[in-house]
């Protein structure tokens, strides 16, 4: 730990936080322990967070609904997701027509949209799972083809569902580029431009926020390039990270959200100590 605490007096204050969901909070439907109390943590001391995650089968009020349930006291507002954040992209970029490859209520998110196959100017592609066959494939690959531009939501290669790791968004993205020779513009993490519209909305310095997240690449290396401080957890998919890769950072590793309000009061404690 005397490592960790040396870290930190190199650390501007994290004043703000961004908190992955899936393989953080909850894994589908079961939350992870000590995560309901985390939040709770936060809430009580006012302390400014926003759930962001890369999940593209569930809207926002879905996502707030499960979490809810769960009992996560959040509201729609603390929620910022990579089919909201697309919803935001195209509405600055005044495009009026999509199609949507996506899965479950996402859709809600896109209702300023008219979704169309017939020659929309975005492809907007999420994960649909099980959904997923050949001909969606090549009816996206064909609407690319024929002059649609590609928004990817996410590119995470897996994600942490209960019986194990499963194929996520990066993996469709991957095979429409190559078939097409054509580039999607990415939208979620680890997009710098998520964390720092999020961190926007936060109000505060990069600097004085840090993401919480399971994913090495998309939740601590985006983070970090996007100059925000990041602290891994070691639940979720990050048992699937191999060690050789956590030791390219000097992030901070937790072993679950759970000690996420220790490590606050840790990082308090060492501020007042460099003041004195």
């Amino acid at each position: 730990m005397s490592d960790g605490k040396q870290r930190q007096n190199n650390q501007a204050p994290i004043k703000g936080l961004l908190i992955d969901i899936d393989g953080v909070l909850y894994t589908e439907k079961q939350a992870i322990k000590g995560a309901v109390e985390a939040i709770w943590y936060l809430q009580k001391h006012h302390f400014p967070f926003l759930l962001a995650t890369n999940t593209t089968r569930r809207s926002r009020y879905s996502l707030r609904n499960n979490l809810q349930r769960l009992g996560f006291k959040v509201n729609l507002e603390q929620i910022y997701s990579a089919p909201f954040a697309a919803a935001q992209w195209l509405k600055s970029h005044q495009v009026q027509t999509i199609s949507l490859f996506v899965k479950g209520d996402t859709y809600r998110e896109f209702k300023a949209f008219r979704n169309t196959t017939n020659h929309p100017e975005y492809l907007v592609i999420g994960d649909i799972g099980e959904d997923l066959t050949y001909e969606k494939l090549n009816q996206a690959f064909r609407l690319v083809v024929n002059g649609a531009k590609m928004l990817a939501l996410q590119k995470n290669r897996c994600w942490q569902r209960s019986t194990g790791l499963s194929i996520d968004t990066g993996a469709i993205v991957a095979a429409l580029e190559y078939a097409t020779e054509k580039k999607a513009t990415l939208i979620g993490k680890p997009s710098t431009a998520f964390f720092e519209h999020a961190v926007k909305q936060l109000n505060l310095p990069a600097e004085n926020v840090a993401m919480i997240g399971d994913d090495w690449e998309t939740d601590i290396l985006g983070s970090a390039k996007a100059g925000l401080q990041a602290i891994a957890v070691e639940t979720g998919k990050f048992k699937h990270t191999p060690k050789k890769r956590t030791k390219q950072s000097a992030t901070v590793i937790l072993p679950s959200i759970a000690e996420l309000p220790g490590y606050i009061e840790s990082r308090l404690e060492v501020m007042h100590t460099d003041e004195t």
